[in-house]
């Protein structure tokens, strides 16, 4: 949490107790009628808070002073915490942050998706809660440094470690810094083998080495090659989570025709086009498209190249049983869906890393009376921030 600041005479802290946790990690209280958006706080704790936004409907606020502590509130592991805006709950308890996370999904599901009497099943942990970050995409500033944003007011931050990084790309910071293109994003990326260069892109004149074009990444005994840009799960041991639960969601595989509709570099096509009769990958980004190629040659897997939204249509009249969605943070087009529920498959099962727009693409989903929402499962991807994925899975009436 940032340092208490002094309050000009006008403005005195108010004290308030903190009600609930809301999406993004913030928490949320009342103050005279007003709802009060405060971050690094936890529900129970009496506070003394600064506004220091107004909106017309609520106001943003910042603790100052923690009155009464939770038993959760934990010293956080990282010196830029409260400052960096990467991570936004380091100071909770792992135990209530899996909670809070849970509660967060719960209450979208019913609050934007209408779903009544759904259980969302408690959050599954992440092995490792630091460390856990297989790639960084770092942002820097006119003296070629690197590092994020504080939390605020979005200014560059420098920063010369990270606790949620790998080790190895922590180590590798230091070797960077001044050395990037002002204004152009740097990713760090490993492959989690011990030993291992990691990948640095773009090029960079670095002391160390710089522009590896790609790298593999192991998951469940299967390696994967991966572009510079292409998009991969960060966390390689949730990864294996969540394929194991996809996987067994969609079965049985065994003679059907599955469809992976965001298939990015074939990590979840991989393991369905193991077990299934046919299937097919659609992914718009072309340097993925060549991953998913090279990751799925010798399984017979039919890849299209395009978007979700223009490729699904196409695949009217096709013999489509099982369908595993994992868009982007946006969620799914209008006609994506629209498309999925013309296919009509037995069992669609949604992975999703922003539950709101999860809960909306259930909605619509379902709101046709063809199919049931019957299990949300939390995940625990991204540990110390308050991002969730979901596991959402759906069967035909």
């Amino acid at each position: 949490m940032s340092v208490p600041k002094e309050l000009p005479p006008e403005q005195d802290p108010a004290r308030v107790r903190i009600q609930s946790v809301a999406h993004r990690g913030r928490t949320v209280a009342r103050q005279d009628g007003r709802v009060l958006f405060i971050p690094f706080g936890i529900p129970d704790e009496t506070v003394e808070v600064e506004v220091y936004r107004e909106h017309r409907r609520y106001a943003e606020a910042e603790i100052v002073r923690i009155i009464e502590p939770s038993p959760d509130r934990v010293r956080p592991a990282c010196r830029y915490f409260g400052t960096c805006g990467g991570c936004q709950l380091q100071h909770m308890s792992y135990e209530r942050q899996l909670e809070s996370k849970r509660q967060v999904v719960a209450d979208l599901i019913e609050r934007i998706g209408g779903f009544r009497g759904v259980e969302v099943l408690p959050t599954i942990p992440s092995p490792r809660q630091y460390g856990y970050r297989n790639s960084a995409r770092y942002l820097t500033n006119r003296r070629g440094e690197l590092g994020f944003t504080d939390w605020r007011d979005n200014r560059f931050l420098r920063v010369d470690s990270c606790a949620i990084m790998a080790p190895e790309i922590s180590r590798r910071l230091p070797d960077l810094q001044g050395h990037a293109t002002p204004g152009e994003q740097v990713r760090v990326r490993h492959s989690g083998r011990p030993g291992e260069e990691p990948l640095v892109w773009p090029p960079l004149e670095a002391p160390v080495p710089t522009g590896q074009p790609e790298l593999e990444i192991e998951l469940l005994g299967r390696r994967f090659r991966v572009s510079a840009t292409s998009f991969f799960q960060v966390n390689a041991e949730q990864a294996e989570t969540l394929v194991r639960l996809a996987v067994e969601r969609l079965r049985p595989l065994d003679g059907q025709t599955a469809l992976d509709a965001y298939c990015g570099v074939g990590t979840f096509t991989r393991f369905i086009a193991e077990e299934a009769r046919h299937t097919i990958g659609i992914e718009l980004a072309g340097p993925a498209v060549e991953d998913a190629r090279a990751n799925l040659e010798g399984l017979g897997v039919k890849i299209i190249e395009g978007a979700a939204e223009q490729e699904l249509p196409k695949l009217a009249g096709t013999d489509v049983s099982r369908v595993l969605l994992d868009p982007p943070r946006t969620g799914c087009e209008r006609p994506a869906l629209d498309a999925i529920l013309a296919l009509a498959p037995e069992k669609v099962v949604y992975v999703s890393c922003e539950p709101g727009t999860l809960a909306r693409d259930l909605k619509y989903l379902c709101s046709a009376g063809s199919y049931v929402l019957v299990e949300v499962q939390p995940v625990d991807m991204f540990p110390q921030t308050y991002h969730v994925e979901t596991v959402a899975t759906l069967h035909a009436l």
